[in-house]
Order: C-alpha cells, then sequence, then structure tokens
C-alpha cells in the first residue's frame, strides 16, 4: 500500500478539532499527513514493521527526568483531576518531556497489559522519528494538538490504538512536553472527540499557566484576549508597565521574540503600534485585567501600567470602561 493510498482516505475521515494560534493553523488530517510523509521520507520507517520503545534505566531516567523537575511538579495535580474526568472511558493520561520521553502517567489496572505490551511507562522514548506517527511524539515534533483514531498511526501495530495530546509550553513559550490521553480499546469516540480534546486542551492552559506565574511570582499577570488554541495569552509586567514574560500565545499574536523581551518594552506602547482592530481589543482586555487587580483603583492600576492616570481614564473612557 503506497503513501497517498493510506493518506487520502485519512483526510476524508479524520474530524476537526482545536486549531492552532497562528493565521496558518493546519486541519487535522494536514498534521497526519505531514507526519505520515517525514514517516516514510525522513526517517524511512516501515509500518508493518514491530516495534517496541526503548525505556531508560532507572539511573538514566531520573537524570533526564531531572530536567523537566518543574512541569512534574506542576502537572502532577491536573494529571489526577483530568484522570477523575476520564477514567470511565477507558482512558489513561501521559505526560512526556519535550523529548517524547514518558515522564509521568495515571493508569487503571485494566490499562497494565497495555502499558506493559507497549512500553506506556515512565523513561519510554516515544519520538516521532523512531515510533512513527503518535500522540505524544507527532505533538512535540509539530507543536500542536492532534487526535488519532483507529489506523491514523503510522505502525500497523498500534491499529487499535486512540490518542488525544496536547503541547505544554514553559514560561518562555517553548515546549516543555506533551499532555495524552490514550486508550487501546480499538475505538474512536467519535461524539466526544471534540469535547475530549478541549478538556486535555484545558489542562495543559492550566499547568502552562502555573509554569508561567511560578516564573514571574510577584508580578501582575494581564491576558491579552480570549484562549484560541493550548495556549493562553498572558504576559507579565513590572510595576513601570515594562513586559517581562510572554506565553506562547501572547508571542504568536504579537510576534514577540525574546530579544523584544528581554528589551523590556511598555506593554500598552507595544499595543498601541498595532493597527488591526485585534491589538485594540488586546489593549482593552489589558486594561480591564489592570483594574480587576487593583480591584478598582485607578491610580494604581495606572501606576501598573506604566502610565498616568489621565492617560487611564482617556482609555477607559474610549472603551466604554466604567
Amino acid at each position: 500500500m503506497s503513501l497517498s493510498d493510506m493518506v487520502e482516505p485519512l483526510a476524508m475521515n479524520t474530524r476537526p478539532f482545536s486549531q492552532r494560534i497562528d493565521s496558518k493553523a493546519e486541519s487535522p488530517a494536514e498534521t497526519v499527513q505531514k507526519s505520515w510523509i517525514r514517516c516514510e521520507t525522513s526517517y524511512q520507517l516501515d509500518p508493518s514493521q514491530k516495534w517496541k520503545a526503548d525505556v531508560l534505566c532507572g539511573a538514566e531516567f531520573r537524570h533526564v527526568s531531572s530536567r523537566s523537575a518543574l512541569l512534574l511538579r506542576q502537572a502532577s495535580e491536573e494529571m489526577q483531576h483530568l484522570f477523575a474526568l476520564v477514567q470511565g472511558l477507558g482512558l489513561m493520561v501521559l505526560l512526556a518531556d519535550p523529548n517524547a520521553m514518558i515522564l509521568a502517567r495515571c493508569a487503571d489496572e485494566t490499562h497494565l497489559s497495555v502499558c506493559r505490551r507497549l512500553n506506556l511507562r515512565e523513561g519510554a522514548i516515544w519520538s516521532e522519528a523512531i515510533a512513527g506517527t503518535n500522540g505524544i511524539g507527532t505533538c512535540v515534533e509539530d507543536r500542536c494538538p492532534i487526535f488519532l483514531g483507529r489506523g491514523a498511526h503510522w505502525r500497523f501495530c498500534f491499529s487499535l490504538l486512540i490518542s488525544y495530546a496536547v503541547p505544554i509550553f514553559d514560561a518562555q513559550g517553548r515546549v516543555a512536553g506533551a499532555l495524552n490521553l490514550a486508550s487501546m480499546n480499538g475505538k474512536t469516540e467519535q461524539p466526544i472527540d471534540k469535547l475530549l480534546m478541549e478538556t486535555l486542551a484545558q489542562s495543559g492552559r492550566r499547568i502552562e499557566e502555573q509554569l508561567f506565574r511560578n516564573s514571574y511570582e510577584g508580578q501582575k499577570i494581564l491576558t491579552l484576549g480570549s484562549v484560541r488554541g493550548c495556549s493562553a495569552p498572558l504576559v507579565s509586567i513590572n510595576d513601570q508597565g515594562e513586559i517581562t514574560g510572554a506565553t506562547h500565545a501572547a508571542r504568536e499574536w504579537m510576534g514577540w521574540t525574546d530579544q523584544t523581551i528581554a528589551q523590556h518594552p511598555n506593554l500598552l506602547t507595544e499595543l498601541e503600534e498595532g493597527s488591526e482592530i485585534s491589538f485594540q481589543k488586546a489593549e482593552e482586555n489589558v486594561i480591564r485585567s489592570a483594574l480587576a487587580v487593583s480591584q478598582g483603583n485607578v491610580t494604581q492600576a495606572a501606576r501598573g501600567l506604566g502610565i498616568s492616570r489621565a492617560t487611564l481614564y482617556r482609555k477607559m473612557k474610549s472603551f466604554g470602561i466604567n
């Protein structure tokens, strides 16, 4: 069977899910097709070949996982919460690092035989380059959510594996890892695919927010607008209203780089330079957030934003904020 023979039916049958933040968001079918093409051309993987994950030994795992200690600490409670929500659906919860190594899992006794057979355990490496298209590996490779229904994995030995995965971003907007829901029941839960993806994305965003808040503890955390993907558009500012940090979504939306943020530009000045209506909406959200943080104290909010009280009153009037 050729690659085109396998990709064409997948493109017709894959269902939509949460899109990426940027304007070049891909459809689910395009994401899987790109992965399949990499498997055939870049990795030259035989889909019919059986495969078992490499697993790091205890000492190696402790050394490698120590790099993700903060992620593990922040994600542990959220993983337990997510597992409690989906346990009745026969799904397990997996957390992986940026190199697709499994850091932790939440699974019940019904999953243990599958976990042993596929090495779905701590220290197992599920990189796309060696495992082929899979939830964890493809998610960290493409930095976007992915749903793989029955037969969507590259290797035939995973044909009954169902996988939902979203990337988790760290405080600097880099991929810190992936959060994965997986099942080997061979069923595609089509009526609730979107619900599961959104639930998973919310868990990922909560972990991201905790990582961000911990990294910029003591500074004001404001939102630029509503969430449109698996990252929330948050920024941290100091008492002078200067940007000190931004999440992945905020960086994508505003076009900020590490160099931009290192220069600590004033947040409202950055927003005013944009000519699109979305920037005006972002500015309004920032002002509303600042007023909420100061509990309605205009003088304190203005000081936090690095502008005069008169300027803040003028902006509030223009946005219809009482």
